[in-house]
């Protein structure tokens, strides 16, 4: 009924976690669950680890395209049943979720997926909720989703699959084809998964956001793979629907830019400062800053798309090489 696709690299020390959750899910539902790992040429023992407790492993072989949408390419693939339960190697899943996933066998057709709150839990000792409501447009279907989400294994092959070519925003690239620009994934307001990760100041926040050596590396490119891959496939539009902020956002402050230009100096400025106290106070501060530096996203990430890469990966569990 449920295949669990966990996906890392280099996560030798969260895998046993991980795993601790897992059992727990599985003594709580009564359904089939099997548990795929996808390994991105790791250079400890996650793969070896792994071997210890998953169902399948997989390795993907070393190339300078390795990113989390392969390791869900290769993990849908590799899937026995009709929901899968994508989730990152740093995270556990939360027992609140328990029954959320043991009622997978009710779920209307119309869901494509469901998820819940992460709760992020930070190296310093603090801790953030990320909710999927849609912020400032909220409903009971999900705005968005990250790397943990639960969703049919037909629906997503439907789409065409995970993008491996896409290194960042994979996610809102993939929820952009499942739904046609609709949204598909059921909310639930309900802590799905703790992620352990390393807590940043915001100085170091804004300076992922302006160039990819800051710590993002490749994941800086996403926002430009996704706009030209959903180019391609003639779903653009899909994205713009599923998530306008940021076009409501340029929209609004490019008007803003145009009527300035009619005005005295003094007067424009006063007007672009005051479009940016507004769309502060409606998008948060946060955000806006986000959208801000989506342009530099965009262009740099657009000639950085591989529409035709595939992994190719190693299968530990029956000892033989395979391409995907």
């Amino acid at each position: 009924m449920l295949t669990i696709v966990a996906i890392g690299r280099n996560e030798e020390e969260n895998i046993p976690r991980l795993i601790a959750s897992i059992d727990a899910l599985k003594a709580h539902c009564g359904f089939p669950v099997e548990t795929i790992y996808v390994d991105s040429s790791s250079e400890d023992r996650s793969a070896e680890l792994a071997k210890n407790y998953f169902d399948r492993v997989s390795e993907i072989l070393p190339n300078h395209n390795l990113c989390a949408s392969g390791g869900r390419y290769v993990g849908t693939l590799e899937a026995s049943y009709p929901w899968i339960f994508y989730i990152d190697s740093d995270m556990e899943i939360c027992g609140d979720f328990f029954p959320l996933i043991a009622s997978l066998p009710e779920a209307p057709d119309e869901w494509m997926g469901m998820v819940g709150v992460y709760v992020h839990q930070f190296d310093d000792g603090t801790s953030a909720y990320q909710s999927f409501d849609g912020g400032v447009i909220r409903s009971e279907w999900a705005a968005a989703y990250g790397g943990a989400v639960v969703l049919r294994r037909e629906a997503v092959l439907r789409a065409g699959n995970w993008s491996p070519g896409v290194f960042g925003k994979e996610e809102m690239e993939l929820y952009a084809r499942l739904g046609s620009g609709e949204r598909v994934v059921r909310y639930f307001n309900v802590p799905m998964i703790n992620h352990y990760s390393e807590a940043y100041t915001r100085m170091e926040l804004l300076q992922r956001l302006l160039y990819p050596s800051a710590g993002l590396g490749k994941v800086f490119y996403g926002y430009g793979q996704s706009v030209r891959s959903l180019l391609i496939a003639g779903k653009l539009g899909a994205l713009i629907r599923l998530d306008s902020e940021p076009y409501l956002f340029w929209a609004f402050l490019l008007t803003g830019f145009v009527v300035a230009g009619l005005l005295p100096v003094e007067w424009a400025l006063l007007l672009l400062s005051l479009e940016l106290v507004i769309l502060s106070l409606w998008m948060r501060p946060g955000s806006v800053v986000r959208y801000l530096t989506l342009p530099l996203s965009l262009f740099s990430g657009w000639g950085r798309y591989l529409p035709y890469f595939r992994p190719a990966i190693k299968r530990w569990s029956s000892g033989e090489d395979n391409a995907a």
